[in-house]
């Protein structure tokens, strides 16, 4: 259950009570009562320390072998957890780019320019953030791919 738990907040299927019934004797009511709390501990942010001093409330409320199993559960899959953390607070403040797309046209010219021969860069950065996804198109000439790339790389 703590590592589907993971898996959710990281943006694949979570667990259900239909995947564990057969493995566990709770109820559907023990079972999102669990789940609730584990998420929620999952969630919060003094849990990556990895450090019992620093873990929430709810989890010193726990049995200790249910503490052993959260911490390796925390020691495996604490960079995934930290990227999808940082990823979800980054989309409820700002958009964010999840993905891109990129064509590269070569400029002929034109009747009036026949001599222009010029590379353009199109790119498709798509953006989500809280709400929605959108598709930001952007044609690029070298220089501002050259200023875009550098502007990109000191955020």
């Amino acid at each position: 259950l703590l590592h589907a738990c993971v898996d959710e907040i990281c943006g694949r299927p979570g667990p259900t009570y239909h995947k564990f019934v057969n493995s566990m004797d709770w109820s559907k009511e023990e079972y999102e009562e669990t789940y609730k709390l584990i998420s929620t501990l999952l969630r919060h942010p003094a849990s990556l320390y990895l450090t019992e001093e620093k873990m929430p409330q709810e989890y010193h409320e726990l049995p200790e072998q249910i503490q052993q199993n959260i911490l390796s559960c925390l020691k495996v899959r604490r960079e995934q957890l930290t990227d999808a953390l940082l990823m979800e607070c980054s989309k409820e403040k700002h958009e964010t780019v999840i993905d891109f797309d990129w064509r590269l046209k070569f400029v002929m010219g034109s009747s009036k320019l026949a001599s222009l021969r010029e590379p353009l860069l199109q790119l498709d950065l798509i953006l989500e953030n809280k709400n929605s996804k959108r598709i930001l198109d952007l044609e690029l000439n070298k220089d501002e791919l050259d200023t875009f790339i550098n502007t990109m790389e000191n955020i």
